[in-house]
């Protein structure tokens, strides 16, 4: 069953995108409204799953400068296997089953080149891998709305 929220519950969800530690007082000035309001609010959202609020890393700082995709072309009858090898991987943050030519799709962060090697060894190991197609991200112009777009931002 989809959850009903309005316009208000959509610029809570937007202010706390760019900004998840910001005071509910802060918020309720910026969207003219009482802070209960606002704290209601938020607490129904995460009560009913439709948001979480997490800290999120900044790889870039933290030394992992090489990032991208990996398309994965595998056996079918094994992508549950697959993808739970691939979810247990540390350099991966994402991994989505696909339908079309390729089975997976994964983002990854790394250190190095070196790194990218023995991440791409131990993806080709998994039973059922049968190739793998790794893309390397020069840019990051947007991901996860507006922070995340300023958090891989060049300007940062």
């Amino acid at each position: 069953m989809k959850e009903a929220i309005d316009d208000m519950d959509l610029q809570i969800i937007k202010l706390l995108e760019t900004n998840g530690r910001m005071p509910n007082t802060e918020s309720a000035k910026k969207l003219k409204t009482s802070e209960t309001t606002v704290r209601k609010r938020i607490k129904r959202l995460i009560d009913t799953g439709l948001i979480k609020i997490v800290a999120i890393r900044n790889r870039a700082k933290l030394g992992y400068d090489l990032s991208g995709n990996i398309r994965i072309t595998a056996n079918t009858k094994k992508t549950k296997n697959i993808a739970f090898h691939l979810s247990e991987l540390d350099q991966i943050w994402y991994v989505a089953q696909l339908a079309g030519y390729d089975e997976f799709d994964v983002e990854f962060s790394v250190r190095s080149q070196h790194d990218l090697l023995v991440l791409l060894d131990k993806i080709n190991k998994i039973d059922g891998v049968i190739s793998t197609r790794p893309s390397i991200r020069l840019r990051l112009a947007k991901h996860m709305g507006e922070f995340m777009a300023k958090f891989g931002s060049d300007k940062n």
